[in-house]
């Protein structure tokens, strides 16, 4: 049942600034869900809707089939996390996991904190200055504060961003794993598409405070229905198609090949990408992305070059804007 977290006619706003218009979304039990998009699209506005921390203008919030949308955030048993880790610089790991059973005063709390920080592999740790801790400890050590609350859902605010290309990997398989192991519903904030396509069970595109499209990372990498969820998902090089049906066609980098073909480009740009050659064409059908293998032939900037499109590695799109 898809409908564990259920957000309908959703509106929310900054002053009289609408950011979300008549969002609805549907959450099952112990998904894990990405709210994928562009700066301003609305995604952490909407989890900040759900947390309790912005007040809807209009629309609910259904929480395990509980109305939460005048519920305090402290009622509404979601918890946090958050890209800056926000943990306490004063308190050690142990004590920053701890903070919020001691608040709610439960019993168990040391065999309730050890428990949490094996969850994220950091038993080791419970003695340790958050300071001393790498950013991927410190990220998990978030997790754990988090976890250990017991939450309906698990809402993750960019949480990756600030880690380096090495540890973002880690934490996206750690993630995975305990979002298997404790089966928690987990609502995941990211603007980076292959950490949507890495981590989600489904993705919610969006744009413009709406759901552009919504599947499962397959159907978005494979089948996007617009222009913008094309150009978000790696399809580089978005043109009309034929007519004025306002349909168009996509085409991902490697599948446009250069050195022969029926349009006619000048290179305005090559880039060495380890184990390809990134180049852009300019041409009469505007700007064209081509990915070719290294070793074979090169092309330098300023050169002139045939190019085809080929139909068949095409996405046809619903619309190309």
């Amino acid at each position: 049942m898809f409908d564990y977290v259920s957000l309908q006619n959703l509106t929310l706003a900054y002053g009289k600034t609408i950011v979300v218009g008549g969002l609805n979304l549907d959450i099952a039990k112990g998904e894990l869900i990405t709210l994928l998009g562009p700066s301003g699209c609305g995604k952490t506005t909407t989890m900040r809707a759900i947390a309790g921390l912005l007040r809807p203008k209009s629309g609910t919030i259904h929480l395990d089939g509980t109305n939460v949308t005048r519920v305090p955030p402290s009622k509404r048993e979601v918890g946090l996390v958050f890209q800056s880790y926000a943990l306490f610089p004063h308190l050690n790991v142990f004590e920053n996991v701890a903070f919020g059973l001691r608040l709610r005063q439960e019993r168990g709390l040391d065999h309730k904190v050890m428990e949490g920080l094996d969850t994220v592999g950091l038993t080791d740790f419970a003695d340790r200055a958050t300071n001393d801790l790498s950013g991927g400890q410190q990220q998990r050590v978030s997790l754990a504060r988090s976890l250990v609350m017991k939450p309906k859902v698990l809402l993750l605010d960019e949480p990756l961003s600030n880690l380096d290309a090495r540890l973002r990997l880690e934490m996206r398989s750690e993630l995975q794993r305990v979002q298997k192991d404790t089966g928690v519903t987990m609502i995941f904030v990211t603007h980076d598409q292959s950490e949507a396509l890495a981590l989600a069970d489904r993705i919610v595109l969006m744009r413009d405070g709406e759901i552009e499209q919504i599947g499962s990372p397959e159907e978005l990498y494979n089948a996007p229905v617009s222009g913008f969820a094309a150009d978000f998902m790696g399809f580089e090089t978005i043109l009309p198609d034929d007519g004025n049906s306002g349909k168009g066609l996509a085409w991902r980098p490697g599948a446009v090949q250069i050195g022969a073909g029926p349009h006619h480009g000048k290179v305005r740009g090559a880039s060495f990408a380890g184990e390809r050659w990134e180049y852009v064409l300019s041409s009469p059908l505007g700007d064209i992305k081509a990915n070719l293998p290294i070793g074979g032939p090169r092309y330098e900037i300023g050169q002139t070059v045939d190019f085809d499109l080929p139909r068949d590695a095409a996405v046809s799109l619903e619309r190309v804007t």
